[in-house]
């Protein structure tokens, strides 16, 4: 009787270590993601700052009124050069399936649901949504929530985006 206790209280420390290190890797995973997403800076009028501090044009939008964003085509193979949509506030969603608001239909190099766009605080933040191939932000691979500045390019799949306010 006493030789079957041993084992069985083994595996019963091993399934508990097992489940500390589980949440641990959740708890760690999930504060990481909350410290991609930078705070909002308050916008001083006439200051010359713009909200995310990066003094390169961009503004704050009136309060209460989200700024008017597009998405412009640069390079794509699916899609016509300078197609524009209109990005409104809210989240939109980038990827090949049928249900995306910006559909990706024929590209190989994009997965069902793609990427993210979401506005918090004035601002618009990109964000992968677990696709295969990643999206890009300027030539660098997005990391949790990436606020977007009017100008930069956004890859997703094989479309290469211009973002403008």
């Amino acid at each position: 009787m006493l030789e079957l206790q041993v084992p069985l209280l083994a595996a019963k420390a091993l399934l508990l270590l097992l489940l500390f290190a589980f949440i641990y890797a959740v708890v760690r995973r999930g504060i990481g993601d909350l410290r991609g997403i930078p705070d909002d800076d308050s916008y001083e009028p006439g200051s010359g700052r713009s909200p995310a501090g990066n003094g390169r044009g961009a503004y704050a939008p009136a309060p209460g009124r989200d700024p008017v964003a597009e998405l412009i085509v640069e390079d794509s193979a699916i899609i016509a050069p300078r197609t524009r949509f209109s990005i409104e506030s809210g989240t939109t969603s980038l990827g090949r399936s049928s249900g995306s608001d910006i559909v990706l239909k024929s590209d190989d190099f994009a997965s069902g649901k793609h990427a993210m766009l979401t506005r918090h605080g004035g601002l618009l933040y990109v964000e992968d949504a677990g696709s295969t191939n990643g999206t890009f932000v300027n030539g660098r691979k997005t990391v949790g929530a990436t606020p977007l500045r009017s100008g930069d390019k956004v890859k997703v799949g094989s479309t290469t985006f211009r973002y403008e306010e």
